[in-house]
């Protein structure tokens, strides 16, 4: 049976190191994105339920189709993210003896 990237399991990575370095900006970026899309999922969660909840018109399918589409749009950018981190993990790992990409700078001789 091929493996499937939702029928792996999230916490054996098999090809990789267990530890890598990654900046972090682009963690700040994940979190972000990822209170975006529970706010989109959560927008068109409440208008399912609108006319029973409130009364209230749901939202017009428009609208939904849009928000949609930015969950889809921040879902890519989560991908092109965590493909960058990856990337630089395995670079920084490459050379192990070495300063890992720079990291330790100009630190005292105790941090390095």
């Amino acid at each position: 049976m091929p493996s499937h990237p939702l029928t792996q399991n999230p916490w054996s990575v098999d090809a990789d190191p267990e530890h890598g370095l990654v900046p972090l900006s682009p963690l700040y970026q994940i979190d972000r994105a990822r209170y975006a899309i529970a706010a989109m999922a959560r927008m068109v969660g409440n208008s399912a339920s609108e006319p029973d909840a409130t009364g209230g018109q749901p939202l017009d399918a428009w609208t939904v189709a849009a928000l949609m589409g930015g969950v889809e749009g921040l879902c890519d950018h989560l991908g092109t993210l965590a493909d960058a981190m990856l990337e630089q993990a395995r670079a920084c790992g490459a050379d192990a003896d070495a300063d890992p990409c720079g990291v330790l700078h100009d630190a005292p001789a105790s941090l390095q």
